[in-house]
């Protein structure tokens, strides 16, 4: 669990406080490999070759698109993320939100 967001790993389930939330197969990797990774910076290459694989490590772009989806669908307020938090040019980091 990261703040209000728990995540079944066994069930493939994403809930914010109670309510189940709808993500796709990529979604769901991206959300999965950024918890079990919490507090840490995850560069770009690293989320690309561990969601798309080896072949999609350049493709910068999938990941932008994927991460906006994300954050509209888990963010209390998308325009300021206080979940995924980005480094700019570098990555982002999973973090508990600030108050």
């Amino acid at each position: 669990s990261v703040g209000d967001i728990t995540i079944d790993l066994l069930r493939h389930e994403v809930t914010i406080n109670g309510n189940v939330v709808d993500l796709s197969p990529k979604e769901y990797a991206l959300l999965s490999y950024l918890m079990r990774h919490k507090g840490k910076m995850l560069t770009h290459r690293q989320l690309l070759q561990e969601v798309w694989g080896a072949g999609h490590v350049d493709d910068t772009q999938y990941l932008r698109v994927y991460m906006g989806q994300l954050r509209r669908k888990i963010e209390p307020v998308p325009e300021v993320p206080s979940y995924i938090i980005t480094e700019a040019g570098i990555g982002y980091r999973m973090d508990e939100p600030r108050e």
